[in-house]
């Protein structure tokens, strides 16, 4: 074989990873033409590649930028829902006062109410809320028994049996008022119907709540709220290895911002932490950490990477 078509190990392994400039890249695919044992070795790497790619699970993204936006003449899902709820609570208000309320606090957009703006009107109003994803049939009755009021953001049209494939999408906010286990139904103020409250088949409702990723916002008084943390599922999340190398980055920029706020309110270096003289052992460079001190920051910073990926954002570096 002529010379030029000659190449290394290196540059080789180097193409096969997708790391080689434009003029290395043309060097291989011209001694590839010229050399069936490397048209060979190229081949089955890049069907080595797609292989794992296949078997890589796929993302189901939270659909937090999502709009419950279904409309009745002027009235909007997620206000009626928001308002539901008040009375329930003995709180009077109107659809308007709370209309006006919402778009001065730009919490509704033009679209409608984005999923992660639900509830904000009744946080307005002293009441204590808390949004997950991921929830379940079951701790919607365990909810709902211990007295808290519930909105869940369901694809209405899948609700009502008129299904449009490829259309699917959470675009409703409905209360839950009650579930029969018995009869296998589900009562909701659903602001689409005449009705105050309607009864649906269960598993009608679990098929048009799961376009939300079973989007669930837990109402109750702040006296009677029982917080229970509930983070977003990130296990079928796996970072790019650049991203990876970020979290070291982002950790500890996140202890120098604490550090500054610290600093600012008069704290200062002391060998124990105490509150009266306002000194605390944290107050070192992020290098000078204990590894248990730094292990909270890569988390934090791991887990945030994932959960920007997860809300179906990219991060590409320039």
């Amino acid at each position: 074989m002529n010379d030029k078509y000659i190449i290394s190990d290196e540059l080789l392994s180097a193409f096969l990873d997708g790391n080689t400039s434009a003029e290395d890249t043309m060097r291989v695919l011209d001694a590839a033409a010229h050399d069936k044992d490397l048209q060979e070795i190229i081949r089955i790497a890049s069907g080595v590649d797609e292989d794992l790619a296949m078997m890589k699970p796929e993302i189901k993204h939270i659909p937090m930028t999502a709009m419950a936006a279904h409309k009745k003449e002027n009235y909007l899902c997620d206000i009626e829902c928001e308002e539901f709820i008040l009375h329930q609570f003995g709180i009077e208000t109107t659809h308007k006062t709370l209309l006006d309320e919402a778009y001065r606090n730009c919490w509704l957009k033009e679209q409608g109410m984005p999923l992660y703006n639900i509830g904000r009107l009744l946080e307005k109003n002293n009441l204590s809320v808390s949004r997950r994803y991921d929830s379940t049939i079951e701790e919607i009755v365990r909810l709902l028994d211990n007295g808290n009021q519930l909105i869940a953001v369901i694809d209405n049209s899948m609700l009502l049996h008129d299904v449009v494939e490829n259309t699917k999408q959470p675009n409703h906010a409905v209360a839950i008022s009650s579930v029969s286990s018995s009869t296998d139904e589900i009562t909701l103020f659903n602001p689409y119907t005449e009705e105050e409250l309607t009864t649906y088949s269960l598993s009608l409702f679990l098929n048009a709540w799961a376009q939300s990723n079973n989007y669930l916002v837990v109402v109750n008084t702040t006296d009677k709220f029982v917080y229970e943390p509930y983070p977003i599922h990130l296990d079928d999340i796996t970072l790019d290895e650049n991203l990876s190398e970020l979290q070291e980055a982002i950790a500890e920029n996140a202890h120098e911002i604490w550090a500054k706020a610290r600093t600012d309110q008069g704290w200062t270096y002391g060998p124990e932490r105490n509150d009266q003289k306002k000194e605390t052992p944290d107050m070192v460079p992020y290098c000078n950490l204990p590894e248990s001190e730094k292990l909270y920051d890569r988390e934090m910073a791991m887990q945030t990477l994932k959960l920007v990926k997860k809300l179906g954002f990219e991060i590409k570096k320039r």
